[in-house]
């Protein structure tokens, strides 16, 4: 009511009660006339994933549904140049800005190295 009000006229709005104003002509254009249906989902007895609601445990399985269903998939960004030109610096901005692993290739390298498996020859 309120932005109508500001949109339209002064902004000023009065709070009036239900029984006031209910007998009045112009209350038929106030009312909805709302139908809803149940959905097919709830009628056909579907296998749902989460009948406890949503958990930590169950939040990953959703995701990687919610991904698929809309043909979302994982994004590699590679991030290049020379020494010095704030690659670490706008990686890490990303990184933290959209909560998504930030690998550096000498991290990378040193782990495999400290791992002593035929990988670290």
């Amino acid at each position: 009511m309120q932005a109508i009000s500001s949109t339209l006229g002064s902004g000023a709005i009065k709070e009036v009660a239900l029984e006031d104003v209910i007998h009045e002509d112009w209350v038929e254009l106030l009312s909805l006339n709302l139908q809803i249906k149940t959905s097919p989902e709830f009628l056909e007895g579907a296998n749902w994933h989460c009948p406890d609601g949503i958990t930590s445990d169950t939040m990953p399985m959703l995701n990687l549904e919610f991904n698929h269903f809309r043909g979302l998939f994982p994004l590699k960004v590679f991030i290049g140049g020379p020494p010095l030109s704030g690659k670490t610096h706008f990686a890490t901005k990303l990184a933290q800005a959209y909560g998504i692993p930030h690998l550096k290739i000498k991290d990378m390298i040193d782990e495999a190295m400290q791992a002593g498996d035929d990988f670290s020859d």
